[in-house]
């Protein structure tokens, strides 16, 4: 009656918004319990909220709307206001703007509030990080779901579900995952940052919006605000003024470091770890679209990944250098730049950092080189001259072994058949053809040369089946290093103990026959025509035949190159301070190809001869016992036979010359005194 009349000015009360409100069935007096009876006083007191809902009453004055904590005093009817009560669900976040109108106008903005707008009923509100408006807590609180410690969890109740995501079509739906991966989910620091620190609190946009703290040409700044010197050194760098300049293409800190699951460069899986930064970098500097766009230069990683610091990385070293370790890090600047760590004027600062003394000559040479362009003469053409020697060489050995086996194959066919004659084999009669020194050496030379091959190929190819298993034994290069250079110790004094070996009488005697000659040259041809079956003899042989000559002094050869090429290697520091670094690339391609010559020759002529061989399969004993039969020698060194068997005859005609002698007869010796031919002088007395 008094209250309906819009007359009664500021005491009118619109019946209708009390009908729509939550306490349309709830009396006048029951609020304002003053009252009861009419006229009444004009100044009512204070409607007391709480004497229905205690429960939400004490909730508030702990909260941050609470007296205790609120800058002004906030009463319920702030919220829900006073006749047309709004139930809780529809207050934020319109309820809220009366306060925080900052907050709201930039939540309005945000991506949840675009979507709210649209009538997105999954878009988070005010509560949905907040919690309850009675319950909501500063963000200093540490019980606070908006405090630093706090605030992932709360943002992993909508980012963490992943039907939610999916429903939703969110770019990135392991955001929440991802990022409790991360070094800075995993931080214990209170200042770690959290989600808020990179896509701000309320004012969260899209990555797509140039307003956007996470837009492409904003990410430097955004990072920046913790890592202030870091965001300088980029800024001054060639990748941070090109971002200036506009090129989108620059990289920014999420494409190096990751975006959510950002990791530090100690974690192996990081794409800054050591082992990584050379891949992360190439993702543009081998991109072919962003090389022809901007001029960059081609074959970076290719030429990185075959040099020695790249072959180490791919092995597991955790100290090699990297893209990193030379460009740096942030400011990385062109060769051109006098400010740069890779300027011409700065190279032996920069790598002496590893290699101490590295001189000037050093920076001489090219550092990203590629041996198969003419961009590097030298060494383009050395590698050009080794491929056509492997496969020379290495060819000329297959065809030669193929014919060798055929023909013994053919023989032996032909003996099974009876249309020839098999060899006779006189199983007691053995001659010794290496002494235990000698099989020492050449044990030792063995063992010496395949570790080395092993250790060696696996420097070169360390993810292949054959040696990633090596790698992951030793969890790193450096065992690899070791085992490697052992190896080489021991082919050295190997080869220093032959030195002092071929000075003895029977050394004297094995290196004359050893020599090259015009008759090995004669021999070989005719050797070529009798497997090719246009002789029906093969040549004499003596003690050593052009097999082996060739074989003996292409070891000679070999091991005084790759003894020179890897000290060379092995000492580079010392190396570096009298050498260019174009003679360091150069000893690189020496010793790698003249590993690949060395290790086919042995293969496929050492391990044919002596093992595949028809006539010694499975194996030719001799480097073991010493021996061989005397049916082969025969056979094989039918002049080394002869010269035996005739030194023989020659000893066993003078012993029994001294024999007659002292028994003072003229009587011809016995004929049961005579060696059997082809007796050694230790037969002679069994």
């Amino acid at each position: 009656m008094c209250h309906g009349d819009r007359s009664a000015g500021r005491a009118w009360v619109d019946t209708s918004v009390v009908h729509a409100s939550v306490h349309a069935r709830v009396g006048c007096a029951s609020c304002h319990r003053s009252v009861t009876g009419v006229p009444h006083e004009i100044q009512l007191p204070r409607v007391r909220c709480e004497s229905c809902h205690a429960a939400a009453g004490g909730a508030l004055a702990k909260s941050a709307h609470g007296a205790a904590n609120a800058k002004r005093e906030i009463g319920c009817k702030d919220c829900h206001g006073t006749h047309g009560v709004r139930p809780a669900a529809r207050l934020a976040p319109e309820g809220c703007r009366s306060c925080h109108e900052k907050v709201s106008g930039e939540y309005a903005q945000s991506v949840h509030g675009v979507a709210l707008a649209h009538g997105d009923s999954d878009a988070s509100t005010c509560t949905g990080c907040h919690g309850s408006i009675h319950l909501a807590l500063p963000h200093d609180d540490p019980a606070s779901p908006v405090s630093r410690a706090r605030l992932a969890e709360t943002c992993g109740h909508c980012h963490a579900d992943r039907e939610l995501m999916t429903r939703r079509k969110i770019a990135i739906p392991e955001a929440y995952q991802l990022f409790r991966k991360s070094v800075h989910g995993r931080s214990t620091r209170p200042d770690a940052a959290t989600c808020n620190d990179c896509h701000e609190s309320h004012r969260l946009r899209r990555a797509s919006d140039p307003g956007s703290s996470i837009y492409r040409a904003n990410i430097p700044a955004t990072c920046g605000r913790c890592h202030g010197e870091v965001a300088r050194k980029y800024a001054i760098g060639i990748h941070g003024t090109a971002l200036a300049r506009g090129v989108t293409a620059a990289p920014v800190c999420t494409d190096c470091h990751g975006e959510h699951l950002i990791r530090g460069p100690a974690e192996p899986g990081s794409p800054v770890a050591a082992a990584q930064v050379s891949e992360t970098c190439s993702r543009c500097h081998e991109a072919q679209g962003i090389r022809e766009t901007y001029g960059l230069p081609a074959g970076r990683l290719s030429t990185y990944r075959d040099s020695f610091h790249g072959l180490a990385a791919r092995g597991g070293s955790p100290a090699v250098a990297n893209c990193a370790s030379c460009h740096g890090e942030h400011d990385i600047l062109p060769s051109s730049d006098p400010r740069s760590a890779i300027h011409p004027s700065h190279l032996p600062e920069t790598c002496g950092r590893c290699h101490p003394g590295a001189g000037a000559r050093f920076a001489m040479g090219a550092v990203h080189v590629a041996m198969t362009t003419p961009d590097q003469p030298l060494l383009y053409w050395v590698r050009i001259a080794y491929l056509w020697l492997i496969v020379l060489v290495i060819g000329g050995m297959v065809l030669h072994n193929g014919l060798d086996f055929l023909s013994k194959v053919r023989r032996h066919w032909l003996e099974e058949l009876g249309r020839l004659v098999p060899r006779r084999a006189v199983a007691a009669r053995w001659i010794e053809r290496m002494t235990v020194f000698e099989r020492i050496q050449h044990a030792a030379l063995a063992a010496s040369f395949f570790v080395l091959v092993y250790t060696g190929f696996a420097l070169k190819f360390p993810e292949t089946w054959a040696f990633a298993w090596f790698a992951r034994l030793e969890h790193g290069y450096r065992w690899r290093s070791v085992i490697h250079r052992g190896a080489a110790v021991v082919m050295v004094a190997t080869s220093v103990l032959h030195l002092g070996y071929i000075v003895t009488a029977r050394g004297r005697g094995m290196m004359a026959a050893m020599m090259p000659r015009a008759r090995d040259l004669g021999e070989a041809v005719g050797n070529v025509l009798f497997l090719l079956g246009l002789r029906s003899h093969p040549p004499r042989f003596d003690r050593f035949g052009y097999i082996e000559k060739a074989e003996y002094w292409a070891l000679v050869w070999g091991t005084f190159i790759m003894t020179a090429t890897g000290l060379v290697l092995w000492f580079e520091n010392q190396s570096l301070q009298w050498l260019s670094k174009q003679a360091l690339d150069l000893a690189t391609v020496v010793h790698y190809y003249e590993a690949w010559l060395a290790f086919l020759a042995i293969v496929i002529w050492h391990l044919y001869q002596n093992m595949l061989n028809p006539d010694v399969y499975p194996m030719n004993w001799t480097w073991i016992t010493g021996r061989i039969p005397e049916e082969r020698l025969r056979h094989e060194h039918p002049d080394e036979w002869a010269r035996i068997v005739a030194a023989a005859e020659a000893a066993a005609a003078e012993a029994a010359a001294d024999e007659g002698g002292a028994a003072g007869t003229g009587a011809a010796p016995d004929d049961d005194a005579t060696p059997e031919r082809g007796a050694t002088p230790d037969e002679r007395n069994p």
